[in-house]
């Protein structure tokens, strides 16, 4: 095979599915979502920058604790690069570039974020209900308003319609 043709044939390659963003009135949850997780990822990053452990409104982690992570700075940074990947999860959910992601791929990336920040979140807000932990309940407020919106976002990219038409059919082009 010389290279020519494969050269045209990567030059015809698109995308299975061709998606439009979203329009705001349905992708609101997944902006606030964004944000949201952008917050989060300063946050950690603050804290990295600190050389401890916890979070925002979360019980102060004590010294021995915090003597007990062999790299604290590191454990923050891979928080708030986990941070970065949800948000960009997210965004992926209603912009057209997330199109360029499998749909069944991206669907599993959503749902199961959802379903950790739910198990968390139950903790948070049993921890505050019991005032065992030492979370604020500021924290469990803000925990679930964005819990809330992360499921109504993966509800609506779950709802919406995956386009499943071939390169040929979104292109116009015949197969060959």
């Amino acid at each position: 095979m010389s290279a020519m043709p494969a050269k045209e044939a990567a030059g015809r390659w698109r995308p299975a599915r061709r998606v439009a963003a979203v329009g705001l009135p349905w992708a609101w949850p997944a902006y606030l979502s964004v944000l949201g997780q952008l917050i989060y990822v300063v946050e950690k990053g603050y804290y990295a920058t600190q050389g401890r452990l916890g979070i925002p409104g979360g019980p102060l982690v004590s010294a021995p604790q915090n003597a007990g992570t062999s790299d604290v700075a590191l454990t923050q940074w891979t928080l708030a690069l986990l941070g970065l990947f949800s948000a960009a999860l997210a965004l992926a959910a209603v912009r057209p570039w997330g199109g360029l992601v499998p749909r069944p791929l991206l669907l599993t990336g959503l749902w199961a974020t959802g379903a950790l920040a739910a198990v968390s979140q139950i903790h948070v807000i049993r921890e505050v209900l019991s005032g065992t932990g030492g979370w604020s309940p500021w924290a469990a407020v803000q925990g679930s308003v964005g819990l809330c919106l992360w499921m109504a976002m993966a509800w609506i990219f779950t709802r919406r319609p995956g386009r499943t038409a071939t390169a040929a059919a979104n292109t116009g082009r015949d197969a060959e």
